[in-house]
């Protein structure tokens, strides 16, 4: 059976007082970006920052395609020390209005790529929100015991991940659901069965993320939580579902694979083990030829990436290290990828430069000494830096994989 949230008018919450700072040094008016400072909601939005909230640990801003709506989870104090579920709130831009969801809401909530329309899991259960009309919100549960989904490029499917039965060794189903004929009765259609044989111990997959040519979709294969959090396996499925491959091991972290902007090659950081801090590569593969190229140097270890055009990437990299006293673990700058590796960042000793991202020419990233984090940004083609956000909330960390997703979210639209 279908279920409703029904969310009527008198749950949106009163216009929220804001304040308001300028940072920056010099006026950066296309960029707009979220970010949690002591655990409030902030946008930025050229040089005006504006406090969304007041009050309440606020994680996982996302922006919608258009920017005019925010989703955003909603905890206790220190709960997401322990916990990726919270409460889902949207927040209007125009309307400078909250709208309180769903609870126990699963990190994983994603905006549809053309409309604004927001998907999420709440205990396994998947449902879809539209936020047109704005009067009453209707959230549709449109498949049920699903391990994780993401949306189609069309905006207006969803491929989604189930384990066949209860059993650990049961099979995992790919399948789709439409939602463009009837959104009030989904159709299922299945994809594709990954095998899983007695001796493996596959129970999920991470989101899908499709190649630019939309023929080609990546995800990580979860095994259970002591093995994922030392290897994961890295898939590639043809969209039709005739071809599959298991490509390589990495960490279960979803921001270190990305495919480049129009080209089928695949970006990615493999490895074994779950200490970010050594054997760790900046890989590519080319479909359809499957070619693999290695692009961390020997003795260096890559922590996170971005793509800056299909032959350009910017890289968070850093000498290999055992997991030595804290104070005495190395940090990364950032390298810039072509045909030749170039260090474009030069943070101090005791600092490390994580999260590049690419926006209008610029390259943003997060410098943090560990007590403190700052948003930067650069032109491209100058090396000056620019503190563009101060003092954002530091993002939690496992084995120094910083998860910057927390806390800052840029708005690329």
């Amino acid at each position: 059976m279908i279920k409703k949230i029904l969310l009527p008018i008198f749950l949106i919450a009163a216009i929220i007082p804001f304040q308001t700072k300028t940072y920056a040094d010099r006026p950066f008016n296309d960029f707009k970006a979220a970010f949690i400072r002591n655990n409030d909601l902030w946008i930025k939005n050229g040089t005006q920052e504006n406090r969304i909230t007041n009050g309440g640990d606020i994680r996982y801003p996302k922006w919608s395609p258009d920017g005019n709506w925010l989703a955003y989870l909603k905890g206790s104090k220190g709960s997401w020390e322990f916990s990726h579920d919270g409460e889902l709130w949207l927040y209007n831009m125009k309307m400078n209005k909250h709208v309180q969801v769903k609870a126990k809401v699963n990190n994983n909530f994603q905006w549809s790529p053309r409309e604004n329309k927001v998907s999420f899991l709440v205990n396994k259960d998947l449902f879809v929100l539209n936020t047109e009309p704005i009067h009453p919100f209707l959230a549709n549960q449109i498949a049920a015991n699903v391990e994780n989904f993401s949306w189609y490029p069309n905006g207006k499917d969803l491929l989604f991940s189930a384990k066949e039965s209860t059993q650990l060794y049961s099979d995992i189903i790919l399948s789709k659901t439409s939602l463009e004929t009837n959104r009030q009765k989904p159709v299922i259609k299945h994809i594709y069965t990954i095998p899983v044989g007695e001796n493996e111990y596959y129970i999920s997959t991470s989101q899908f993320k499709w190649s630019p040519d939309n023929k080609w979709v990546s995800f990580l294969l979860n095994p259970t939580a002591s093995l994922s959090a030392d290897t994961n396996t890295l898939c590639l499925l043809s969209h039709d579902g005739q071809v599959f491959k298991e490509v390589d091991e990495m960490l279960n972290y979803e921001v270190w694979f990305q495919w480049a902007p129009t080209k089928n090659v695949l970006g990615y950081i493999n490895g074994y083990g779950r200490v970010a801090l050594k054997n760790k590569q900046l890989t590519t593969i080319t479909l359809p030829s499957f070619h693999k190229g290695i692009f961390t140097r020997r003795g260096f270890a890559a922590r996170d990436f971005s793509w800056k055009n299909n032959h350009k990437l910017y890289v968070s990299r850093s000498k290999e290290s055992a997991l030595v006293d804290v104070n005495k673990r190395p940090l990364p700058s950032i390298y810039k990828i072509t045909n030749k590796q170039k260090q474009v960042t030069f943070p101090a000793k005791n600092e490390g430069d994580f999260s590049p991202q690419i926006a209008n020419n610029h390259l943003f990233w997060i410098r943090t000494d560990r007590q403190t984090a700052n948003i930067l940004v650069s032109p491209l083609n100058d090396p000056e830096e620019n503190k563009w956000i101060k003092n954002i909330t530091l993002a939690s960390w496992y084995y120094e994989k910083w998860n910057w997703e927390e806390v800052f979210s840029l708005y690329k639209g």
